[in-house]
């Protein structure tokens, strides 16, 4: 069974970047949004719901593991961090 469709997680790299899925290659920069002073903490909740809400239902839309493999545009998880 794939676990993608309940996952719940994000996850924030050590360069400041959220990503909503492990699997998916896009990413947001947290860093420069809270390093700009004119940016409120509703301006990073709405910066934070937009990416979850592009979130895809499984595997960072790739469709497969075989997928994921070919497309090679993601970090490897050792620079993700977790």
């Amino acid at each position: 069974n794939n676990f993608c469709g309940t996952c719940n997680r994000l996850r924030i790299t050590a360069d400041g970047q959220l990503k909503v899925c492990l699997f998916g290659s896009r990413e947001v920069s947290l860093r420069d949004a809270m390093r700009d002073p004119a940016t409120t903490r509703e301006d990073l909740a709405l910066l934070v719901g937009a990416a979850v809400g592009r979130k895809t239902f499984a595997l960072g839309g790739h469709g497969s593991a075989e997928g994921i493999r070919k497309a090679n545009d993601n970090r490897p998880m050792t620079l993700i961090g977790g």
